[in-house]
């Protein structure tokens, strides 16, 4: 059965389980990268959200083969505004009319270019720390977590020309002009999916392979707002 039939299941054992949800919303990984992806995120939105096990039984019911990480919120709950971007950076409505989810997007502050910069400059580092760091674990973490730093900055810098609410990766590689828009692509598959995720940087030079990204990035921060400057 496919990921998208098994997902259907587990809405509806939550809906069963839980008459008051009104949204269910997908994000994360198993939507931008789905055949990479090892688990699903969930984002249930309940008017009179139940015990958190109540949940973790409905999903038992569908006993889907991959992980399933929920969250329970109440409408117009308040949100982290990292997680807010977390889960509309890529998402999927399961079920309900999105309005709910949309309603955060909208309570969301403008990005801005020194945005883009401070997240350039927490992945320097992050990676000053890996290095630093002798558990092998602890540095591959590490490591991974300032090459997304990375791609982070690339899509703050994104948003913020666009000055677009919803930062959906694929929205802003399609919303980008040429050449802005291939090299966006290539932080996605790059930086996010195969360095981060799939930990596939090389391990022989990292320092050198960090600066090089690192100045690209830089490079695309600097030159869209240049352009964003021009339209002004």
């Amino acid at each position: 059965m496919g990921r998208g039939k098994i997902l259907k299941r587990v809405c509806k054992e939550l809906l069963k389980y839980d008459p008051d949800i009104v949204e269910i919303i997908q994000f994360g990984s198993s939507v931008y990268a789905p055949d990479l992806a090892r688990d699903v995120d969930l984002l249930v939105i309940s008017k009179n959200p139940k015990d958190y096990d109540v949940y973790l039984d409905a999903i038992d019911e569908v006993n889907p083969p991959f992980n399933v990480d929920v969250i329970v919120i109440k409408p117009g709950q308040k949100l982290r505004e990292e997680l807010i971007r977390g889960v509309l950076g890529a998402f999927n409505i399961l079920y309900g009319s999105g309005k709910y989810i949309l309603e955060y997007a909208k309570k969301l502050g403008d990005p801005t270019f020194e945005e883009a910069r401070s997240a350039l400059r927490v992945a320097q580092r992050i990676l000053k720390l890996a290095l630093e760091t002798k558990d092998p674990l602890d540095r591959d973490r590490l490591f991974r977590e300032a090459f997304d730093s990375l791609f982070h900055a690339a899509r703050i810098a994104a948003m913020t020309y666009l000055s677009t609410e919803v930062a959906r990766w694929g929205l802003l590689k399609r919303m980008l002009p040429v050449p802005y828009n291939k090299q966006f692509r290539e932080f996605i598959d790059v930086l996010h999916i195969k360095y981060f995720y799939n930990g596939e940087y090389p391990k022989d030079r990292i320092e050198e392979e960090f600066n090089k990204w690192y100045r690209k990035v830089e490079e695309f921060i600097n030159n869209l707002e240049r352009e964003t400057k021009k339209k002004q």
